[in-house]
Parts: C-alpha cells; sequence; structure tokens
C-alpha cells in the first residue's frame, strides 16, 4: 500500500530562523527544505520522536529540524544549526 504525501506547513519562528541560517549557510538551508518537502511528498517519516513525546526531530548534515505529524501534515516548528560544537584549546 502506498503512502499518501503529507501537506507541509512552516510556522512563521522556523521560516524566520530557515532564514537566518541561509544568510551564511545557503547549501545547509536548502538541503535542509528539500529533506522536508522530500518527507511530505513520500508520506514518509523519517525522524525521530523526541522526548517530548509528540515533537519529531530529522538530521540533516548542518541542519536539524523540529516538526509535528498529525498523519496528514508536518509542520515544522524550528530549524536550528546542528554542526558539531568545536571547543578551542585554552593557553
Amino acid at each position: 500500500m502506498a503512502r499518501q504525501p503529507r501537506r507541509l506547513i512552516w510556522e512563521p519562528r522556523a521560516l524566520d530562523a530557515l532564514e537566518q541560517l541561509a544568510e551564511y549557510m545557503p547549501a545547509a538551508a536548502r538541503d535542509a527544505l528539500d529533506a522536508m518537502e522530500r518527507m511530505a511528498s513520500t508520506g514518509f517519516n523519517y525522524g525521530r520522536l523526541t522526548t517530548k513525546g509528540i515533537l519529531w526531530y530529522f538530521p540533516t548534515p548542518k541542519l536539524g529540524l523540529f516538526y509535528l505529524d498529525d498523519g496528514r501534515t508536518l509542520t515544522v516548528v524550528d530549524v536550528v544549526d546542528a554542526r558539531p560544537r568545536r571547543l578551542r584549546r585554552l593557553p
């Protein structure tokens, strides 16, 4: 049985975050957008459920996407910089 495509909604906070991140990581922002569009078009949730129980997380190579999934609609609520933080050595 084929999965039905889902609607994709971006909350204003998520769009603002994506726009800000796109200023210095345009390719990563495009990858994140493409990943969510692919997830919605295939109808398959590729993310993992967070400890909150209703919020899902999907990492791309540089950005992380937090979203809700009610089975018909994916609602992106936040986009974060997911690159590992490098600690610098103190003198």
